[in-house]
């Protein structure tokens, strides 16, 4: 991979040099749970939805600077709008929906994100959330029409090369007090993809068409910035539960085919 500056730019060397490869993968339990389709997308199949949700945003006036929140748990969908909000310099501020009502409404507070994106099921807590924190924020499901960005909402902006952007803001669980917020540039998830790769022992990954599964929540740095970036470095499919099963584990293992 040649020196790629953002997230998104590493997404596009993989797909331009890997096409055809599978790129995330859901399996039945986890499409079951979801309600979302099973089976795996490839890499062009999945630039070309990140294409589709770029443009969608960018007609609705969404712009460098800006903050979107995902509330996407751990679905295939989250990484496609990462992507695409990458793409256009947004940064994403991924919820962890295990929080209570009034931590949410902090966050949002703290973040002042331009838009919130969410499951249909979580939409109505959304909302009283954004009534608490009182910040104008328009919530939508992932097939809504995007209403139009609201102005002067560019708190993430920073000059400098897009490494350097705000590619994520992540909080912390809030256990001892309000949750922290952290700023995570691109730089961040490009270090933490390549120092994974180049890792070797245990953790040696290969471009010859690594499979990993991991339980983990993708809207914390583990699998958001290990995983998903190892595995678009070394053209690698991701298969992503959406939480550890002790019952189920090793025939999710041998069901996804994963080596790692």
């Amino acid at each position: 991979m040649t020196n790629p500056q953002s997230v998104f730019d590493a997404f596009s060397q993989a797909a331009s040099r890997w096409p055809d490869r599978p790129f995330l993968n859901v399996l039945p339990e986890t499409a079951g749970i979801y309600r979302v389709p099973a089976g795996e997308i490839s890499f062009v199949t999945a630039q070309q939805d990140v294409a589709h949700l770029a443009t969608r945003l960018s007609d609705a006036g969404y712009q460098k600077g800006h903050r979107v929140m995902l509330l996407l748990e751990n679905r295939p969908a989250f990484f496609l709008w990462w992507l695409a909000l990458n793409k256009l310099g947004i940064s994403v501020v991924p919820v962890n929906p295990d929080l209570r009502l009034s931590e949410i409404s902090y966050v949002i507070g703290h973040a002042e994100p331009v838009l919130a994106i969410a499951i249909a099921t979580r939409v109505d807590d959304l909302h009283r959330a954004v009534a608490e924190a009182g910040i104008p924020l328009k919530v939508v499901t992932p097939d809504d029409p995007l209403p139009p960005a609201r102005a002067n909402a560019t708190l993430a902006y920073r000059d400098g090369p897009a490494n350097n952007a705000e590619a994520a803001l992540l909080y912390t669980s809030g256990t001892t007090g309000q949750p922290k917020g952290c700023i995570m540039t691109n730089d961040y998830f490009l270090e933490a993809g390549d120092w994974y790769v180049n890792t070797g022992g245990l953790c040696a990954l290969d471009t010859n068409g690594e499979r990993m599964i991991t339980p983990l929540p993708i809207f914390h740095m583990n699998a958001m910035a290990y995983s998903f970036m190892a595995m678009l470095f070394v053209g690698g499919c991701l298969t992503i539960l959406d939480r550890f099963h002790p019952r189920s584990w090793w025939a999710s293992v041998r069901d996804s085919r994963a080596t790692c």
